[in-house]
């Protein structure tokens, strides 16, 4: 290849993560948006080009290099971005996905980081390659001179532009993204916003209006499961036997065959589950994610326990921190057994969360080694870890007075070898059942299998029913609707297979 054409290439490359990542973009052209959709493609590849030049004069200089080398490299971190998702999600960028990269941790990030080689790689020849344009550029082309001087402000000009028209002009599609040579930096903007939003709830402690009608359970346990697909159990009627435990105890457990989460990931599955916010509000009406069950327990004459094996992520540690006991453990699953145990032995009424690992991807680093193997079939054994723990503390509960509730965050989508976060009802339908005790009085015990089909977030109101208190008439989970991953509430109906 002609040394001269590289840079046309970069150029190309750019382009192409661009495309990646908005492929509505793309798809206009085949209608009457080709016009738009060419515009776009000129504007982000105006800015590039007008900062390929901005970065070949600051190369002229030894020190200003530095800041040179910098500026490509977060914008090969930002290509990177485009072509992870497209690779290992085949989708684009959003919201949801940067607040999972920001909430992540070490050990999640290394766990996951064998789906990423491919992308890495084309990362190091994007930066490799950016690195050469620029130096070409500065070597062959760009010279101080007032044309080139006009032209390194074009990237940094047009994004200030851009935000002068959405504000005063005109924003047809009404979204907050500002076109920037950065394109996926409005994304982590908007997280870093939500983050901030989230964590205010810890300073907000609502007083509730509840009334208690009766006794309640004395200890009601929430089991918070991980990515675990209801399509790879056995209680659902899957053709191995992963979930030997749940299955011996249908006769004591109310299950839910036809259940769905809130949302395709963790981040927001969860406050949605646990607080009475509506999807509706989650972008809006943050500090109402206050309006949760740990306060809500808190009120009502409950100890409250936060017990997990997952690493602290922000938002759902912002209502995890208003628990009045909490720890994170290290260990596979089965090291809050005994966390439970001791807990179990108080004499106080106790409302607990165990948020565990579950069948998170990677599922084989989930596992202890005498449970591991390959592919899917580490998945099912996950699974079959996760029925052995639950075994294991119904075995613990057996005799005391004592309610399981156990929903999975959200489930996965098989595409191929990979198991994926999407937006889709393969992904959101997960296990939901509830395990009664033999001391739990009549008045709570209702066995047998529920054939509706049933948001997660109906985990709210029946806690409150079993701390004895009177559920809301109406709730929100009969609505059926879904927080999708660019954080906009839709009809659970209205999700792709």
């Amino acid at each position: 290849m002609s040394k001269n054409l590289i840079p046309i290439l970069i150029v190309l490359l750019y382009l192409t993560g661009f495309l990646l990542s908005f492929p509505f973009v793309f798809q206009k052209f085949s209608g009457r948006g080709w016009f738009e959709s060419t515009r776009n493609i000129l504007e982000y590849g105006i800015m590039f080009c007008s900062f390929l030049v901005f970065n070949a004069l600051l190369f002229k200089n030894r020190y200003t290099s530095v800041i040179s080398v910098i500026l490509c490299l977060f914008l090969s971190i930002n290509f990177l971005i485009s072509i992870s998702c497209f690779f290992v999600y085949h989708s684009g960028f959003n919201v949801g996905m940067a607040i999972s990269i920001l909430e992540t941790n070490t050990n999640e990030a290394f766990s996951m980081s064998y789906m990423f080689i491919l992308p890495t790689l084309l990362f190091l020849i994007f930066f490799g390659l950016l690195l050469y344009s620029v130096i070409y550029l500065k070597n062959n082309v760009v010279t101080f001179n007032i044309k080139f001087i006009l032209i390194t402000i074009l990237w940094l000009i047009m994004p200030f532009t851009f935000y002068l028209k959405h504000r005063y002009v005109s924003n047809k599609g009404g979204g907050k993204m500002i076109k920037n040579v950065y394109y996926h930096l409005s994304d982590f903007t908007t997280a870093i916003k939500i983050q901030e939003d989230i964590n205010a709830i810890k300073k907000n402690v609502p007083v509730f209006n509840i009334k208690k009608i009766q006794p309640g359970v004395k200890n009601i346990i929430l089991i918070i499961g991980e990515s675990e697909r209801k399509q790879n159990m056995s209680l659902y009627g899957y053709g191995k036997k992963t979930t030997p435990n749940a299955d011996q105890q249908t006769k004591n457990m109310m299950v839910f065959d036809h259940a769905v989460s809130p949302a395709g990931i963790t981040n927001l599955s969860v406050p949605l589950m646990l607080s009475s916010i509506h999807p509706d509000e989650f972008q809006h009406r943050y500090d109402k994610l206050s309006y949760n069950i740990i306060n809500l327990a808190n009120q009502s004459g409950y100890n409250t326990f936060w017990l997990s094996t997952q690493a602290s992520a922000r938002g759902i540690t912002a209502m995890a921190s208003m628990s009045k006991n909490k720890r994170w453990i290290n260990g596979y699953d089965e090291a809050i057994i005994p966390e439970l145990k001791n807990v179990i032995a108080t004499k106080e009424d106790k409302f607990i969360v165990l948020h565990i690992m579950g069948s998170h991807p990677n599922p084989c680093n989930r596992l202890p080694s005498n449970w591991n193997s390959e592919g899917m079939n580490c998945y099912d054994n996950s699974v079959k870890y996760t029925d052995y723990v639950l075994g294991e503390i119904f075995q613990m509960l057996k005799n005391t007075d004592s309610v399981v509730l156990y929903v999975s965050d959200h489930g996965l989508k098989i595409q191929g070898d990979k198991l994926l976060h999407t937006d889709s009802k393969e992904s959101t339908q997960v296990p939901f059942f509830i395990w009664f005790s033999d001391k739990v009085p009549s008045v709570y015990r209702i066995t047998g299998r529920e054939t509706l089909q049933t948001q997660t977030t109906y985990v709210y109101p029946l806690i409150m029913k079993y701390m004895g208190l009177e559920p809301p008439k109406n709730y929100k989970s009969k609505e059926n609707k879904y927080l999708n991953l660019e954080m906009k509430s839709m009809d659970y109906s209205k999700l792709p297979d």
